[in-house]
Protein backbone atom coordinates (compact mmCIF):
# COMPACT_ATOMS: atom_id res chain seq x y z
CA UNK A 1 0.00 0.00 0.00
CA UNK A 2 1.27 3.44 -0.79
CA UNK A 3 2.46 6.07 1.85
CA UNK A 4 1.76 3.44 4.19
CA UNK A 5 4.35 2.57 7.03
CA UNK A 6 4.43 0.87 9.65
CA UNK A 7 2.21 2.55 12.51
CA UNK A 8 1.04 5.12 10.54
CA UNK A 9 0.80 6.97 6.94
CA UNK A 10 3.05 8.78 5.07
CA UNK A 11 2.29 12.04 3.54
CA UNK A 12 2.99 11.81 -0.51
CA UNK A 13 3.32 15.60 -1.26
CA UNK A 14 3.59 19.20 -0.41
CA UNK A 15 5.13 21.20 2.43
CA UNK A 16 4.60 18.37 4.64
CA UNK A 17 5.69 15.51 2.49
CA UNK A 18 7.39 12.49 4.28
CA UNK A 19 5.59 12.87 7.30
CA UNK A 20 4.49 10.32 9.49
CA UNK A 21 1.06 10.45 11.00
CA UNK A 22 -0.68 7.72 13.04
CA UNK A 23 -3.59 6.19 11.73
CA UNK A 24 -6.59 5.72 14.26
CA UNK A 25 -7.20 1.88 14.71
CA UNK A 26 -10.74 1.64 12.81
CA UNK A 27 -9.18 3.87 9.89
CA UNK A 28 -8.69 2.65 6.33
CA UNK A 29 -6.60 5.52 5.41
CA UNK A 30 -6.87 6.90 1.33
CA UNK A 31 -3.85 5.15 0.00
CA UNK A 32 -0.97 6.64 -1.00
CA UNK A 33 -1.50 6.41 -4.87
CA UNK A 34 -5.08 7.45 -4.77
CA UNK A 35 -4.56 10.89 -2.79
CA UNK A 36 -1.36 11.39 -5.52
CA UNK A 37 -4.49 11.09 -8.36
CA UNK A 38 -6.76 13.30 -6.08
CA UNK A 39 -4.13 15.98 -5.76
CA UNK A 40 -2.45 15.69 -9.50
CA UNK A 41 -6.15 16.33 -10.81
CA UNK A 42 -6.86 19.20 -8.21
CA UNK A 43 -3.14 20.85 -8.68
CA UNK A 44 -4.24 23.86 -10.08
CA UNK A 45 -7.73 23.85 -7.81
CA UNK A 46 -5.92 23.99 -4.51
CA UNK A 47 -3.68 27.16 -3.88
CA UNK A 48 -5.88 28.88 -1.56
CA UNK A 49 -8.69 26.88 -1.97
CA UNK A 50 -11.33 26.20 1.39
CA UNK A 51 -11.19 22.41 1.75
CA UNK A 52 -13.37 20.10 3.33
CA UNK A 53 -12.19 16.57 4.08
CA UNK A 54 -15.39 14.19 5.42
CA UNK A 55 -14.36 10.90 7.08
CA UNK A 56 -11.08 12.36 7.74
CA UNK A 57 -10.03 9.41 9.79
CA UNK A 58 -6.06 10.45 10.40
CA UNK A 59 -6.31 13.71 8.73
CA UNK A 60 -3.61 12.44 6.27
CA UNK A 61 -5.78 13.53 3.13
CA UNK A 62 -6.40 17.29 4.92
CA UNK A 63 -2.50 17.92 5.99
CA UNK A 64 -1.99 17.00 2.30
CA UNK A 65 -4.11 19.21 1.40
CA UNK A 66 -2.79 21.92 3.45
CA UNK A 67 0.70 21.31 2.35
CA UNK A 68 -0.55 22.04 -1.37
CA UNK A 69 -1.57 25.24 -0.59
CA UNK A 70 -5.30 25.39 0.56
CA UNK A 71 -5.53 28.13 2.53
CA UNK A 72 -8.36 27.12 5.41
CA UNK A 73 -8.99 22.85 5.59
CA UNK A 74 -11.89 21.42 7.71
CA UNK A 75 -11.80 17.73 8.55
CA UNK A 76 -14.58 16.25 9.93
CA UNK A 77 -14.34 12.77 11.67
CA UNK A 78 -17.37 10.60 13.35
CA UNK A 79 -15.32 8.54 15.95
CA UNK A 80 -14.01 9.95 19.28
CA UNK A 81 -10.80 7.83 19.29
CA UNK A 82 -9.94 8.84 15.10
CA UNK A 83 -10.39 12.47 16.23
CA UNK A 84 -7.86 12.29 19.03
CA UNK A 85 -5.43 10.79 16.67
CA UNK A 86 -6.36 13.67 13.60
CA UNK A 87 -5.72 16.20 16.29
CA UNK A 88 -2.91 14.40 17.90
CA UNK A 89 -1.20 14.24 14.31
CA UNK A 90 -2.50 18.21 13.66
CA UNK A 91 -0.23 19.09 17.06
CA UNK A 92 2.35 17.09 16.34
CA UNK A 93 3.57 19.55 13.01
CA UNK A 94 1.59 22.76 13.27
CA UNK A 95 -0.38 22.27 10.35
CA UNK A 96 -3.06 23.11 13.05
CA UNK A 97 -2.58 26.78 11.60
CA UNK A 98 -4.57 25.64 8.85
CA UNK A 99 -6.49 22.16 9.20
CA UNK A 100 -9.14 22.46 12.21
CA UNK A 101 -10.54 19.19 12.85
CA UNK A 102 -14.48 18.78 13.78
CA UNK A 103 -16.61 16.07 15.19
CA UNK A 104 -20.00 15.23 13.35
CA UNK A 105 -21.57 11.77 11.93
CA UNK A 106 -21.91 12.04 8.55
CA UNK A 107 -23.99 13.42 6.36
CA UNK A 108 -26.04 14.83 9.52
CA UNK A 109 -22.97 16.99 10.63
CA UNK A 110 -23.06 18.87 7.29
CA UNK A 111 -26.52 20.62 7.99
CA UNK A 112 -25.23 23.33 10.78
CA UNK A 113 -22.29 23.84 8.88
CA UNK A 114 -24.31 24.62 5.82
CA UNK A 115 -26.82 27.02 7.57
CA UNK A 116 -23.16 28.51 8.74
CA UNK A 117 -21.22 28.64 6.42
CA UNK A 118 -23.36 27.84 3.03
CA UNK A 119 -21.57 27.14 -0.56
CA UNK A 120 -17.83 28.18 1.10
CA UNK A 121 -15.95 25.09 -0.04
CA UNK A 122 -13.86 24.63 -3.61
CA UNK A 123 -12.99 21.46 -2.79
CA UNK A 124 -14.37 18.67 -0.83
CA UNK A 125 -13.32 15.25 -0.61
CA UNK A 126 -15.49 11.92 1.25
CA UNK A 127 -13.67 8.98 1.70
CA UNK A 128 -16.56 7.17 3.86
CA UNK A 129 -16.40 3.43 5.14
CA UNK A 130 -16.86 1.43 2.31
CA UNK A 131 -19.62 -0.24 3.89
CA UNK A 132 -21.51 3.00 3.65
CA UNK A 133 -24.20 3.16 1.58
CA UNK A 134 -25.84 6.67 1.98
CA UNK A 135 -24.09 8.09 -0.66
CA UNK A 136 -27.43 10.20 -2.14
CA UNK A 137 -27.87 11.44 1.48
CA UNK A 138 -24.10 12.66 1.68
CA UNK A 139 -24.22 14.22 -1.83
CA UNK A 140 -27.13 16.25 -0.68
CA UNK A 141 -25.64 17.53 2.01
CA UNK A 142 -22.04 18.32 0.84
CA UNK A 143 -24.04 20.31 -2.08
CA UNK A 144 -25.00 23.11 0.08
CA UNK A 145 -21.28 23.05 1.00
CA UNK A 146 -19.70 23.63 -2.36
CA UNK A 147 -19.01 26.60 -3.95
CA UNK A 148 -20.92 27.12 -7.57
CA UNK A 149 -17.69 25.95 -9.34
CA UNK A 150 -16.43 23.70 -6.93
CA UNK A 151 -15.56 20.20 -7.23
CA UNK A 152 -16.31 16.95 -4.56
CA UNK A 153 -14.18 13.73 -4.89
CA UNK A 154 -15.73 10.72 -3.67
CA UNK A 155 -14.12 7.67 -2.62
CA UNK A 156 -15.54 4.25 -3.06
CA UNK A 157 -15.11 0.67 -3.45
CA UNK A 158 -15.21 0.40 -7.14
CA UNK A 159 -17.95 -2.06 -7.47
CA UNK A 160 -20.14 0.32 -5.51
CA UNK A 161 -23.04 2.05 -7.06
CA UNK A 162 -22.59 5.97 -7.17
CA UNK A 163 -25.16 8.04 -8.34
CA UNK A 164 -24.74 9.75 -11.81
CA UNK A 165 -26.31 12.63 -10.30
CA UNK A 166 -28.28 13.55 -6.92
CA UNK A 167 -30.12 16.80 -6.15
CA UNK A 168 -27.63 19.93 -7.15
CA UNK A 169 -24.84 17.41 -8.70
CA UNK A 170 -23.76 15.72 -11.42
CA UNK A 171 -21.04 13.26 -11.88
CA UNK A 172 -18.50 14.16 -14.32
CA UNK A 173 -15.72 11.93 -13.95
CA UNK A 174 -15.20 8.65 -12.56
CA UNK A 175 -11.45 6.85 -12.47
CA UNK A 176 -10.55 3.40 -10.71
CA UNK A 177 -7.21 2.39 -8.73
CA UNK A 178 -6.76 -1.26 -7.80
CA UNK A 179 -10.50 -1.60 -5.25
CA UNK A 180 -10.68 1.97 -4.99
CA UNK A 181 -12.85 4.32 -7.21
CA UNK A 182 -12.45 7.91 -7.05
CA UNK A 183 -16.03 9.71 -8.24
CA UNK A 184 -16.19 13.89 -8.91
CA UNK A 185 -19.19 15.90 -9.10
CA UNK A 186 -19.66 19.58 -9.76
CA UNK A 187 -22.87 21.29 -10.00
CA UNK A 188 -25.28 21.08 -12.59
CA UNK A 189 -25.67 23.97 -15.16
CA UNK A 190 -28.60 25.42 -15.36
CA UNK A 191 -30.49 25.74 -18.19
CA UNK A 192 -30.29 29.32 -19.94
CA UNK A 193 -33.83 30.39 -21.41
CA UNK A 194 -34.00 31.44 -24.34
CA UNK A 195 -36.44 34.70 -24.27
Amino acid sequence: MAGRAKGGVRVAGGGYRGRLLRVPKEARPTVGRVREALFSIWRCELEGARFLDLFAGSGVVAVEAAGRGAKEVIAIEQSTDALKVLNGNLERFAAGAVVRARQGSLPRALAPLARRRPASFDLIFADPPYRFADYPGLLTAAQLLLTAAGQLALEHDRRAAVPEEVGGLVRVEQRQYGESGLSFYRRKKKAVSSK
